[in-house]
């Protein structure tokens, strides 16, 4: 689906806000105002399976047919792509804290350091100078590939922000006001400070919920049910929605025990599934919401965010999206990669150097060449720039072939861990209602299985009997879907597993 169209007055710096999921791409304009009515104004939703051309190439027409600029692009990264810890620290201090966090990342996540990347921000000062923050680590690989995926089409990445705060920034905007007649109650109940409200958003292959405590985001949790399973033929999903809501309100008020949950809103594409609301309301004790992606969202004249006669497009939210191109400055988790970062800085470099060079060059043939010695300083700065990053480059390829070497001598001396026993333990615990399509073992770091399965309860148990085998741990779902082709439906799916680290392991 494809919208279209100029808002009445002229966008103050419009920001687009693109997202690639595991089965949409979805892309947004906002224009944010100080003072003023921000509006949505333009947005494009494809189901990948869909396209018939490279996502890079649909991006391009996509960009082309709305007229949007490329530059300054926010990419949002799926909550359930990401990981996210509370943690305490104690300290108020901005740089005790950013070194504490730096720290402790890497005790929060199976994966090294150099395979990830992550950001943080401070949510609350505690009591005794203890503050608490909220960490967001992402896999390298997988925030890369998207960033890689949009520059292929020329778009230039500003931002890498997380869904959860574009949702809250949503929630703010849309059921939160500061001020004016429509002023909801939710706010006044909830401005005090012991007191928070749930968010639950429901998108197509999973669901997101937050905690807004004091109108910023305290908590955020997602679990794999979406619209695809809530409106599949497979009875019991409504059910397990209503569980994994109930448990992780209970997971947050075990860490909050003097936050009280005062409401608990519904939405995303909630609304469109029949009796969602009802029974959830039946399950908790606290007054249920079906919140609307655009209430008291200003949509540009004419926009419909729906394609008539698409009915897919009815079952996924916009409201992450809403909530970074309306809010774009207020966003403090960012995902960006150093990598990317640095090629910024060198770029923004490189162009004042340029610039430099010309004002030089004039100046010289009129009055001397005082400026020219500058602009050689520059060159020269530059010049011992690459240098320095080229060394930089090859230690840290001297200390990667080191630790390779050091995990071949790990992996000789540790049968137990190599690829031919690990695909003998998937193999005896693989059930006959699965099937693989792809096993890709990486030895000592993870294995990546890729298949199909009958119904979606197999997948479900063939993570349990995972869990509990010697050989694995912190075995993960990463997507899980529905499929249909011809007249069968099955389950496709993605889990990837931790091989079991040993103490000698830690020690190297």
């Amino acid at each position: 689906m494809t919208a279209k169209l100029q808002s009445q007055k002229e966008p103050r710096r419009p920001v687009v806000v693109v997202e690639i999921g595991n089965d949409w791409l979805k892309v947004m304009e906002g224009s944010p105002a100080s003072g003023k009515e921000s509006v949505i104004t333009k947005a494009s939703f494809r189901k990948l399976v869909e396209i018939k051309e490279p996502v890079t190439a649909a991006l391009v027409r996509i960009f082309k047919e709305l007229k949007l600029s490329k530059q300054g692009v926010i990419a949002c990264i799926p909550r359930h792509l990401l990981t996210v810890r509370i943690l305490e620290f104690p300290s108020i201090n901005p740089k005790d804290i950013r070194d504490m966090v730096s720290l402790q990342v890497g005790k929060q996540t199976p994966y090294s350091r150099d395979e990830i990347i992550f950001t943080y921000k401070p949510i609350g000062v505690l009591h005794e100078g203890y503050t608490k923050v909220m960490l967001v680590i992402a896999r390298r690989n997988l925030v890369n590939a998207r960033i890689e995926v949009l520059q292929k089409a020329g778009i230039e990445v500003e931002k890498v922000g997380v869904s959860s705060e574009g949702l809250a920034h949503w929630f703010r905007l849309a059921w939160w006001p500061e001020a004016g007649p429509s002023k909801s109650q939710v706010y006044d109940d909830a401005k005090a400070g012991d007191q928070a409200v749930v968010y639950v958003d429901v998108d197509s292959n999973y669901s997101d919920l937050i905690v807004v405590r004091d109108a910023k985001l305290v908590y955020t949790r997602n679990f794999l049910i979406g619209a695809n399973h809530l409106l599949g033929e497979e009875a019991g999903w409504p059910e397990k929605f209503n569980e994994e809501v109930t448990h992780s309100i209970g997971l947050y008020q075990n860490e909050e025990r003097d936050a009280k949950i005062v409401q608990l809103f519904l939405g995303g594409t909630a609304a469109h599934i029949p009796n969602l609301v009802s029974l959830l309301a039946a399950k908790v004790e606290v007054p249920v919401v079906a919140a609307e992606p655009v209430h008291q969202i200003h949509l540009a004249r004419g926009l419909k965010l729906y394609e008539r006669g698409k009915e897919d497009e009815r079952f996924i939210s916009p409201c992450p999206l809403m909530g970074m191109a309306l809010a774009p400055s207020d966003l403090e988790l960012d995902l960006t990669s150093s990598e990317l970062r640095i090629k910024k800085q060198m770029e923004g470099r490189r162009k004042e150097i340029t610039v430099t060079g010309v004002l030089a060059i004039s100046i010289l043939m009129l009055l001397s060449t005082v400026f020219f010695v500058i602009y050689y300083k520059k060159s020269n700065y530059m010049t011992e720039l690459k240098r320095s990053i080229g060394g930089m480059e090859k230690d840290a390829q001297a200390v990667e072939k080191m630790r390779m070497a050091i995990n071949l001598v790990k992996g000789r001396l540790d049968a137990r861990k190599s690829s031919i026993n690990i695909l003998n333990e998937i193999a005896r615990l693989t059930p006959e209602e699965i099937y693989f399509t792809n096993i890709n073992i990486e030895e000592n770091k993870q294995t990546v299985l890729q298949g199909r399965a009958a119904v979606m309860s197999n997948v479900f148990e063939f993570v349990t009997t995972l869990e509990n085998s010697p050989y694995f741990e912190n075995v993960q779902m990463t997507y899980t879907t529905t499929k249909k082709e011809k007249d069968t439906e099955y389950a496709k799916f993605e889990i990837i597993c931790m091989h079991e680290k040993h103490e000698d392991d830690n020690a190297l």
